[in-house]
Formats: C-alpha cells, sequence, structure tokens
C-alpha cells in the first residue's frame, strides 16, 4: 500500500495516536496520554505499557468501518437505501454502480484495514523488544497470535470487497508502492495471517494484558482470552474458506469455533462476537441506530415466507417496521430497520447497540453450505432447516431435489438470517455468479457492482490510471 505520505504516517501511528484505548478497549487500565508519545517509542524502546495500549487500538481501529460497511454494501446489495436529499451520491453512485474511487463512496475498508495492517506490523517487532522483566513467554506469545489475527481478519476484508490490493505495507513510506496483488494472493495471505496466530495463542497462556471491548465478553460468551480468542480466529478463517468456496477447510475451521444448535434460544443463536459502540466521551457511536434517511428494501417484506400462522418471517418481524414512506430520485420505501434501533442484539438501544462480528447463526448457516458442497446432504439441511425453524418461525422444508435448488433455499435463509449485518447478501449472490439478478433494480439501468474500485488516491502513488491492476 503507497497513499500519500499523510496516510501512510496516519496508517503507521493509527490507533495509538487516535483513541487507542476508546470504545471500552482499556477502560481499566490507566495509561498516559498516547496523543502525545511519539511513533519512535513504539518502534525503538517500547514498554509494556505502549505495547498493550498499541495492541487494544487494533480493536478499536477495527470497528471503525463495520456501521459503513453494513451500510454501503447494504445499498448495492439491495438491502437497504439511504435517501438523503443532502447526499445523493448514495443513490447515483451506490444504486447505479458508478462509484468514483476518489469520492466517499469508493473509499470504504481500505485505509483503516491497511493501517492495521502497518500497525500490526510494528507491533510484532514492537513485543520482542519489550524487556524481558515487563512479559512472560505466554504473554509474548498471546499478543503475536493476537496481532496476526488481527491483521488477517483486517486483510481478508480489503480482499472480498477488492480485486485487487497490496498485502503488505511498506515499512518505509518513501519506498516505492508494495505491488498490487490479485483477490485470491490477498485471500492467501490473509490465511497466512490467521493461521500465523493459532500457535501463538495456544502458547499464550491464560490471559491477555490489555482489556479486551464488550463485543468480546458480552455476547454472551467470553472469547477475552488467548484459547477464547483462538475461536475467533477460525471463525474468521472459517469465513474466509467459505468466501473462496473451499468447504472442505471451512468444516474443519468451524469444529474449532464456538458453533451450536445445541440450544434454541434467540440468545444462542446471536453468541458471538460483536464490534461494541457507545455514546460515552471518548468512545464511537453506531451510526445505524440513528437519521431517518435509511430505508429498507421493500421485497424484504414481500419476499418474506408466512409461517402456518400467516404471519411472516420471524427475522423480518424482528427487524423491520413500516414508517413514513421516503423517496428520492425515483426509490421509494415505508421500511425501517430496528435491530440497531428499538430491537437490537442483545438489548442496548440505537448508538450503543452492537453491530454482529460473527455469531453462531451464520456460521450455522455457512456449515450448512460447506456440507451440502461436501456430500453431506442431510448435515446440510439439518442446519439450514435448524435455523429455518428457530430463528424464522417458518416450518421445515425437504431436501431439495437440485444443487440450484439448494442455493436459492441457502441464500432466502441467509438473505433474512443475515440482513444488513455486513453486506453478506452481496458477497452471497457474487459468490454463487448471482449479481446479475439485481440489474436494472430498482430503476432502469441500475447495477450492484462486482468489487470496490481501488482508491483514487492509491492509484495516484503508483502513477494514475492504468499505472497498477485495478487503477
Amino acid at each position: 500500500m503507497h497513499i500519500s505520505s499523510k496516510t501512510r504516517r496516519r496508517a503507521a501511528c493509527l490507533s495509538v495516536l487516535a483513541a487507542a484505548l476508546g470504545a471500552g478497549a482499556c477502560k481499566d487500565t490507566v495509561v498516559p496520554d498516547y496523543n502525545r508519545v511519539p511513533i519512535p517509542e513504539l518502534a525503538n524502546s517500547p514498554n509494556r505499557t505502549l505495547v498493550d495500549a498499541a495492541a487494544a487500538g487494533l480493536l478499536h481501529n477495527a470497528r471503525r468501518d463495520a456501521p459503513n460497511r453494513v451500510r454501503v454494501i447494504g445499498i448495492v446489495g439491495r438491502e437497504a437505501y439511504i435517501l438523503d436529499a443532502n447526499e445523493p451520491r448514495n443513490v447515483t453512485e451506490l444504486v447505479t454502480g458508478n462509484i468514483d474511487p476518489s469520492s466517499f463512496t469508493g473509499n470504504h475498508d481500505y485505509n483503516n484495514p491497511y493501517g492495521t495492517l502497518a500497525q500490526g506490523q510494528l507491533l510484532l517487532a514492537a513485543i520482542d523488544k519489550v524487556p524481558d522483566v515487563e512479559y512472560t513467554t505466554a504473554q509474548r506469545e498471546a499478543l503475536r497470535g493476537f496481532t496476526y489475527t488481527m491483521m488477517g481478519n483486517d486483510l481478508l476484508i480489503i480482499a472480498y470487497m477488492h480485486q485487487y490490493g497490496p498485502t503488505e505495507v511498506n515499512a518505509d513510506p518513501l519506498a516505492p508502492p508494495a505491488p498490487m496483488k490479485t483477490q485470491a494472493e490477498m485471500y492467501a495471505r490473509a490465511a497466512v495471517l490467521l493461521d500465523s496466530g493459532v500457535a501463538h495463542l495456544k502458547a499464550g497462556g491464560s490471559s491477555f494484558t490489555f482489556t479486551f471491548p464488550t463485543g468480546f465478553t458480552n455476547y454472551p460468551t467470553k472469547f477475552n482470552t488467548p484459547l477464547g480468542f483462538l475461536k475467533f480466529n477460525r471463525a474468521i478463517r472459517a469465513r474466509l474458506d467459505l468466501l473462496r468456496k473451499d468447504y472442505a477447510a471451512e468444516k474443519i475451521h468451524l469444529d474449532s469455533t464456538w458453533i451450536s444448535t445445541a440450544a434454541t434460544t434467540r440468545d444462542a443463536l446471536n453468541t458471538g462476537v460483536y464490534y461494541n459502540f457507545s455514546t460515552n466521551s471518548g468512545e464511537l457511536p453506531n451510526t445505524l441506530g440513528t437519521g431517518s434517511t435509511e430505508v429498507a428494501e421493500p421485497t424484504l417484506r414481500t419476499d418474506a415466507q408466512l409461517k402456518s400462522d400467516g404471519s411472516r418471517d420471524n427475522r423480518y418481524t424482528l427487524k423491520i417496521d413500516s414508517g413514513a414512506a421516503r423517496t428520492q430520485l425515483g426509490i421509494t420505501s415505508r421500511l425501517r430497520f430496528q435491530h440497531y434501533k428499538t430491537r437490537p442484539f442483545f438489548g442496548n438501544t440505537n448508538q450503543n447497540s452492537p453491530i454482529p462480528w460473527v455469531r453462531n447463526e451464520q456460521m450455522i448457516l455457512d456449515r450448512a453450505e460447506a456440507r451440502w458442497f461436501t456430500g453431506d446432504q442431510p448435515g446440510a439441511m439439518a442446519d439450514l432447516n435448524f435455523v429455518r425453524t428457530n430463528s424464522g418461525g417458518l416450518d421445515p422444508i425437504a431436501t431439495p431435489a437440485t444443487g440450484a435448488a439448494f442455493i436459492t433455499a441457502l441464500l432466502y435463509e441467509r438473505r433474512y438470517s443475515l440482513m444488513y449485518e455486513g453486506g453478506w447478501r452481496w458477497l452471497d449472490l457474487r459468490r454463487f455468479n448471482l449479481l446479475g439478478t439485481l440489474d436494472n433494480y430498482p430503476r432502469a439501468g441500475d447495477k450492484s457492482i462486482t468489487y470496490w474500485p481501488v482508491p483514487f488516491t492509491e492509484c495516484l502513488a503508483r502513477g494514475g490510471a492504468g499505472s497498477a491492476p485495478g487503477c
């Protein structure tokens, strides 16, 4: 990555300088003011306090893009629209598919994730430099495993959104740009980073040396120990496997997570890791819990299947309500999402509500797909119907006669289970080469993009248009 000297400097110190300890990441830790600590201290003379702060900062940085990721990928995947007369680009770019790589719509999930890679590289080097009296061997191992995991997670986000991007961040901001890689190469590198964390986490002892945010501790299982965090690592690795349709590997990695069909409650389905938000001073609010310009796609209502009593799928009624009609540029909806407002996950409301990072219900549906495409149709249908009946309240369905029919059934369950949680509808349709079904909707000529563009500033640093793949 080689954007601009200003951006590269920001990437190199991202979370340490920018509220590294905010959003509950280390409420219980007393630290100096890291807005005034020069980055050379982390690089050249790190201590335990500074390294712990930088680690906590990776978690802070990871959730910066989460609300907008739900929002903008939700628009291109036809889950939602932002009908705001003051910002028509939410329609003129995201709905039409003509995304300007120099606009705010074309710069999502790029700089911040690469900032995680930059800080991760710096942190891995710093861990080894902290004096021996400040960390045990196990504590260093836990920090290494954590850092590799966060780097792998953020590179995976870059990979599934973009067709091209670097897999490394230059340590020297004056060096030539790191080479652009294909999506397949980014996936491969993300897998290496995630897998690199496994042995370190296993050797990481019983606890971390910094405090985790509530998204890893409150919903309702705790993932803030090295072995607990290892389950999160394997869940992200299984997600990577799903996205590149490596189903055999996915099943293996899911077995090392918290996936379970032992309980049928909503809380059991929601058990997982979440991006946490708060309106407290120094923390980040969840902007999905505010605003009247955000509307849901009208076909979510008409396509919702009916339960035996004639009412709609529980997932629809849980997440969506009707309100006043809103119209902009030929798009109209009266539907509003409620799962970050009045009916959010685990009860926090509005700007305090969490956004799922990965939860049990999603992993069960992921496993259904993996089982089907590795020849285990009974297992696939057991998982599919478990979610369908316990989350949707719908009657179970018989085993589809064809693979195409199974995909249709799977995509229905995923559409309603994962509705407006992370852009999964767009990713699911792309994985099965079905993005074309969104063409000419909601208006004639509208089109869903296949990949997010490489930001203009990245291409400019490489010499402009045509200077590198994706530019």
